[in-house]
């Protein structure tokens, strides 16, 4: 019997062993799944820090004044504003890249000899001026643009966003080519009432009385005081549903008023006789990343600004 007592013993024994080792297994894996949900945690911040400061800074160089505005954005966007952010390279000439950075403090992590975590995130942006993408399928001519922003300098900047009137007829309007063109504004051929443009691409029109027929079921009241981009033309060929518009552009209007049908008005007091598109072209910077990017397009006031890595 004495030697089933002992047997007792020592298995009493090896168990505690085991149980002990298994807590420490146990403690271990719970700190390290703390410290990683922590370290989560803080990679998302530091993405979102380094996101925000190359689109700002890409926004910057688009309009020709870079700004370094990567440590700002970085602490601004960790919530105890531990963090570093660097521009990596150079700011251009159409790119930027930053980098954010911090040291974590881990809570359980010295437990097992890794008292700090270092964390990294990068991004990438890219600017220049839209060349293509899906826009309204409505074309305002260029001499229309010219004439609704005051002129256009050099530096390709409105002169002149007042609130303006481009009629849909419009005989005295022509282009740098002095070849008349059949409106102050053309309807396209599209899709749901959208049409896929590119800068120096000929697009079909589509003259129908009350606009595109792809806007049949358009509900208009979703534009109003809304900024869009439209396609600017700088030459047309041929009439009615043979015509074409050469696309030069693209750039961003607000609408203030619309006369295109009996159904499809507002702000305007003579509609359906007076059809045209009232609002005023306006510098804009499009973060959507629908748009083709050109540094060397010709540009309307509408650097287009989105992140590729």
């Amino acid at each position: 019997m004495r030697w089933l007592r002992n047997l007792r013993r020592r298995e009493r024994g090896a168990t505690a062993v085991f149980v002990g080792l298994s807590m420490t297994l146990l403690l271990g894996f719970g700190a390290a799944a703390i410290d990683l949900a922590g370290a989560y945690s803080d990679q998302q911040q530091l993405q979102n820090g380094a996101d925000a400061a190359a689109l700002a800074i890409a926004k910057s160089c688009a309009y020709g004044d870079c700004e370094d505005s990567s440590d700002y954005y970085a602490k601004a966007n960790k919530l105890d504003g531990n963090a570093t952010g660097t521009v990596v390279g150079s700011m251009g000439p159409a790119s930027v890249t930053v980098e954010s950075s911090t040291v974590r403090e881990n809570w359980f992590g010295p437990v097992i000899g890794f008292p700090t975590t270092g964390l990294h995130a990068r991004a990438q942006a890219k600017w220049g001026w839209p060349s293509g993408g899906a826009t309204l399928p409505l074309t305002v001519s260029w001499c229309a643009f010219y004439s609704a922003t005051g002129g256009w300098d050099d530096q390709g900047q409105p002169l002149s966003d007042e609130e303006s009137i481009i009629y849909m007829i419009e005989h005295s309007c022509t282009p740098p080519a002095h070849n008349e063109v059949p409106g102050g504004f053309g309807w396209l051929q599209g899709i749901n009432c959208s049409a896929t443009v590119v800068a120096g691409v000929w697009v079909m029109s589509d003259p129908g009385n009350d606009g595109s027929t792809s806007c049949r079921d358009f509900d208009w009241t979703t534009l109003q005081n809304k900024t869009v981009l439209v396609p600017i033309f700088d030459d047309a060929v041929g009439t009615g549903s043979n015509a074409m518009f050469k696309v030069k552009g693209l750039a961003a209007f607000t609408i203030t008023g619309y006369c295109f049908s009996p159904e499809a008005k507002w702000n305007v007091t003579k509609c359906p006789a007076d059809k045209q598109l009232k609002g005023h072209f306006s510098n804009y910077v499009d973060l959507s990343g629908a748009y083709q990017i050109d540094p060397n397009a010709t540009h309307f006031g509408v650097p287009v600004v989105k992140l590729t890595a």
